[in-house]
């Protein structure tokens, strides 16, 4: 029976383990629910795998006298981080990058994307407004790292910047969450990168064209113990909504990757390489 066979043979049973791992409420934002992420993790590991200010809140002009406001101050902090080109001001931030290469901007321009509705997506707070001043304003930043790039270095950029333009009557606290994620690149031209182009293409029968992407994992730490670069091989769609509580995923295209990933292991073979992450 070949590949696709076995699938269609075998899809009501795939799809019934499927969901019996999602019922499992693995929320990794939440402290909460990190027993169900482990218990996620754990269902994995035994799953029989058969495919490969001030103290507060004053209202604006009370006492007769000019309140520090942490909500002006924390927004002309964040609206400093970027540049009119959309670039970030941290001294130092971009020393390490690189230039991406002229063959991976080329499949970049190739990539629908229209800006203006990417803009109009995002930024939404809704009606109404607010008239007090604060006592404290909070706001999370989040900082894609590239290749190259070092997380305690853009966390000692972001103290100093913060402590260079901190007005007066405003205590600023800088708190990094953890160590950080270190960076990680799989050059396009490797030969397991390539074997992970062209599996999908010989599933879904178009050209496969790459971007790069944000996300927080192991992959540096992987790429850096097993001395190659880490493949993730998967399918799905931007409407898929990516950790959102309404997050959703295409049954079809699931099918279409386990197709995929039969086909990796061709690829991988028929190029000499013998195992893929």
């Amino acid at each position: 029976m070949d590949v696709r066979g076995y699938i269609g043979e075998n899809t009501a049973s795939f799809f019934g383990a499927l969901r019996e791992w999602l019922a499992i409420p693995s929320i990794s934002a939440d402290p909460a629910h990190h027993a169900d992420v482990r218990r996620s993790a754990d269902w994995l590991i035994d799953a029989e795998i058969d495919l490969r200010g001030p103290d507060r809140d004053l209202h604006s002009g009370s006492f007769g006298g000019g309140v520090p406001n942490p909500l002006h101050a924390l927004a002309g902090l964040l609206a400093g981080l970027h540049d009119r080109d959309g670039r970030v001001t941290l001294p130092g931030l971009y020393d390490q990058v690189k230039p991406i290469a002229d063959p991976e901007r080329n499949m970049f321009a190739k990539l629908p994307f229209d800006e203006a509705s990417w803009l109009a997506e995002g930024g939404h707070t809704g009606p109404g407004g607010k008239t007090i001043i604060p006592a404290q304003a909070h706001a999370k930043l989040s900082f894609r790292l590239v290749a190259h790039q070092e997380p305690a270095d853009v966390a000692a950029a972001l103290r100093e910047y913060v402590a260079q333009h901190t007005p007066p009557g405003i205590e600023a606290t800088v708190t990094v969450d953890g160590p950080g994620v270190r960076p990680s690149f799989s050059p396009v031209d490797s030969p397991a990168v390539l074997a992970a182009r062209r599996a999908p293409e010989c599933a879904f029968g178009k050209e496969i064209l790459f971007t790069r992407e944000g996300g927080s994992g192991p992959e540096a730490d992987l790429a850096a113990i097993l001395r190659s670069p880490p493949v993730f091989l998967a399918v799905g769609l931007d409407s898929d909504r990516i950790h959102a509580p309404n997050e959703k995923v295409e049954m079809p295209l699931l099918l279409k990757g386990a197709e995929a990933a039969a086909c990796l292991w061709d690829e991988l073979a028929a190029g000499g390489l013998t195992a893929a992450r």
